[in-house]
C-alpha cells in the first residue's frame, strides 16, 4: 500500500546518507533531508531515521540544520533519548559562528518540551538576548515563550523576565516586537503587560524608528495604554502626528488612527482633526494601492468604525471602480459608496452603480440595490433619482436585474407617489422577464399597493394566472403517475408549494384591482376565487373566503351609499 511504499523510500533514502561519500555533496544531503522531512508531513514514521537525524544536525549547512530540528522537534515526545543527544549539539550550536545557525539551534531547543532542558534553554535565551546579532536576539525573545511552558518559575523567578523588558529600548524594531509577544504571554494571566508612563513615552517617541510592520503591531500594543493628564495626551498626540499623517503605509494610517481615537476620547474636536488628518494620508495612498486586500481592509475599518461620513463624502470619486477591480473589491466599493450618497451627489453615484452593475452576479446586484433602498427609505430627497438609477438599470435587460428591481420595489413607499407613475412603464415592461415564484409574487404585491397607475396591471394578472394554471395542471399529471404513500399520515394541507403563495398574492391583488377596473378584472377573480376555494391548502381558502366576504360587505356599502 501507500504507506509500504513510503517506508521503501525511507530506507532508500536512509541507505544513500548511511553512505560517508553521499555525505560530502552538500546539494545532495539536502536533497535527501528534505525529502525525509516531505514523508513525514504526507504521514509516514519518520521515527527509524531519528539516529541519522541526530547526526544530521551536527552538519556543517545551516539549511540542513534546519531541517533536522525540525524533524527532531516532532517526534521529541516519544524519544526522550534522542533529545538529550540533540540537545548536547544544538548547545554548541548555540556559540557557533554564524547567526544563522545560533538563531535556529535556539529555535531548536525550544521546540524540546523536556524538563531536563530546562537549565541548558534557560542560560541559551540569556545568553542569546545578549547576543550582538539581532537575528539572534529576536529568537531568544520568542524561545522564552516555549520555556514559560515547560516552566514557568524558570522565566518568572529566574530574571529572564526583567531581561525581555530591558530589551524593550533594544536598537532593532523586530526584537523590541518579539519581547512585546514574550511578555504578552508571559503574563497572560494578568491580562498582559501593565504599560507604565515610562514605557508609554518610549514607545511612542521611538515608534517613527521602527520597521512599518512594527509600528502596527506597537501601535496595536499601545491602545492598552491611558495616560493620567492631557500634557501626557498631547505630548503623544504630538509624538505620534507623523505616523498618522505622513506614513505611506495604510496599515500604519488606520493603527495610528485607532490609538488617536482611543487617547482622544474625551476630546472630541482634537478627534475630530484627526480624522480629517488620516484621510488625507489614506486618500493620497489610496490610488496607488494595488494590493486589493489592503484597499478592502481600509473600506471594511470605515464602514465597521464611526469613520465621520462628512469628511469622506467630499471625495466620494476616490472610490469609485477601476476597470480591473475584481468583483469582489466592487462589492466593498459599492458598500461605502451607499453610506456616502446625498442629495448632491445622488445622480453621479448611482450612474457608478449602474455602470458597474453590468459585472455583477444575482447577489451582488441584489446588495447593490438593497443598499440603494435602503438609503432612499431614509433621504427621500433622492427618489427622483433612485428611480431614474432604477430605470438605467432595467435598459441592462438582464433576467435577474428584473427580478431584484421588482422585488425591492416591493417593498419601496415614496412620499411621491407620482414616482409611481414614471416607473409604471419599467413595471409593465419587464414582468415577462420575471420567472421566479418570489419575483411574482413581489409583482403582486406592487400590483395589490399601487395597481390603479399601472394601466395593463389586469393584463398582467391575466398572465400570472394563466401560467399558474398551466403548473397546476402539470402538476395533476405527475402525481397520477406517482404511488403515493401513507398520504394520511402527511400534513399537506398545512404546507405551501409554489403555486399555493402564488394564489395567496394573487387573489389579495386581484380583489384590490376589481375596486379599480372591476369590468375587466371580475371574470378573472370569479374563475379564482373558484379555484382557491377548492384548493387543499386551508389557509387559501381562508384567504378566498375572508376577501369575498369582504368584496360583498364592500358592495353592499357603496350601494346603501
Amino acid at each position: 500500500g501507500k504507506m509500504a511504499d513510503s517506508q521503501h523510500e525511507l530506507s532508500a533514502v536512509l541507505e544513500k546518507l548511511n553512505d560517508v561519500e553521499n555525505l560530502r555533496d552538500l546539494r545532495f544531503v539536502r536533497s535527501c533531508i528534505y525529502e525525509i522531512l516531505t514523508l513525514s508531513t504526507n504521514g509516514c514514521d519518520v521515527v527509524v531515521a531519528l539516529p541519522t537525524i541526530v547526526k544530521l544536525l551536527a552538519h556543517s549547512d545551516a539549511f540542513v540544520k534546519r531541517v533536522a530540528g525540525e524533524l527532531i522537534a516532532i517526534y521529541a515526545e516519544q524519544n526522550p533519548e534522542m533529545v538529550l543527544l540533540a540537545t548536547n549539539t544544538l548547545i554548541q550550536d548555540c556559540k557557533d559562528i554564524n547567526p544563522i545557525v545560533r538563531g535556529h539551534a535556539l529555535k531548536a531547543l525550544g521546540s524540546l518540551p523536556s524538563p531536563t532542558t530546562v537549565e541548558m534553554l534557560h542560560v541559551a535565551i540569556t545568553f542569546g538576548l545578549e547576543d550582538s546579532n539581532p537575528y539572534v536576539r529576536r529568537f531568544a525573545a520568542l524561545v522564552s515563550i516555549s520555556l514559560y511552558q515547560i516552566s514557568s518559575a524558570s522565566v518568572t523567578e529566574g530574571g529572564l523576565w526583567d531581561l525581555l523588558y530591558t530589551h524593550l529600548s533594544d536598537s532593532d524594531s523586530l526584537t523590541v516586537a518579539s519581547c512585546l509577544c514574550a511578555l504578552e504571554e508571559i503574563f497572560v494571566k494578568e491580562k498582559g503587560i501593565v504599560i507604565s508612563n515610562k514605557l508609554g513615552q518610549y514607545l511612542v517617541s521611538n515608534v517613527m524608528s521602527f520597521t512599518p510592520t512594527v509600528q502596527r503591531f506597537v501601535l496595536q500594543f499601545l491602545l492598552k495604554h491611558s495616560p493620567k493628564t492631557k500634557v501626557q495626551v498631547f505630548d503623544h498626540l504630538n509624538d505620534l502626528d507623523e505616523t498618522l499623517s505622513k506614513s505611506r503605509s495604510l496599515a500604519t494610517t488606520l493603527s495610528s488612527l485607532e490609538l488617536f481615537s482611543h487617547l482622544t476620547n474625551e476630546l472630541p474636536r482634537v478627534k475630530s482633526k484627526a480624522y480629517t488628518s488620516a484621510w488625507a494620508a489614506i486618500k493620497a495612498n489610496l490610488a496607488s494601492e494595488r494590493n486589493e486586500e489592503m484597499v478592502t481592509a481600509v473600506i471594511d475599518y470605515m464602514c465597521s468604525t464611526n469613520f465621520p461620513v462628512d469628511i469622506l463624502v467630499q471625495d466620494y470619486n476616490k472610490f469609485f471602480c477601476r476597470d480591473d477591480d475584481s468583483v469582489f473589491l466592487v462589492k466593498h466599493k459599492i458598500h461605502i459608496l451607499s453610506k456616502l450618497i446625498t442629495a448632491d451627489n445622488a445622480e453621479i453615484i448611482l450612474e457608478e452603480f449602474v455602470r458597474s452593475a453590468r459585472h455583477l452576479g444575482t447577489e451582488a446586484l441584489r446588495e447593490m440595490i438593497q443598499s440603494v433602498t435602503e438609503v432612499m427609505c431614509t433621504q427621500p430627497e433622492i427618489e427622483a433619482s433612485f428611480v431614474q438609477f432604477i430605470k438605467r438599470l432595467v435598459q441592462l435587460g438582464s433576467v435577474s436585474v428584473h427580478e431584484c428591481v421588482i422585488q425591492f420595489l416591493s417593498m419601496v413607499n415614496f412620499t411621491d407617489t407620482n414616482h409611481w407613475s414614471s416607473l409604471a412603464s419599467v413595471i409593465q415592461e419587464s414582468y415577462q422577464q420575471i420567472e421566479s415564484v418570489s419575483g411574482k409574487v413581489a409583482l403582486l404585491e406592487i400590483i395589490r399597493s399601487h395597481g390603479g397607475l399601472l394601466e395593463n396591471a389586469p393584463e398582467i394578472l391575466e398572465q400570472i394566472m394563466f401560467e399558474m394554471e398551466e403548473e397546476d395542471s402539470d402538476e395533476k399529471e405527475k402525481l397520477k403517475h406517482k404511488e403515493v404513500t401513507n398520504s394520511i399520515h402527511q400534513p399537506r394541507h398545512y404546507q405551501y408549494n409554489s403555486n399555493q403563495r402564488l394564489k395567496l398574492s394573487l387573489v389579495g391583488a386581484m380583489v384590490r384591482l376589481c375596486l379599480e377596473y372591476p369590468a375587466k378584472v371580475q371574470p378573472l377573480l370569479a374563475k379564482l376565487m373558484e379555484q382557491c376555494i377548492k384548493d387543499e391548502n386551508r389557509h387559501v381558502r381562508d384567504r378566498a373566503l375572508f376577501l369575498y366576504g369582504y368584496l360583498i360587505g364592500r358592495t353592499k356599502h357603496d350601494l346603501s351609499v
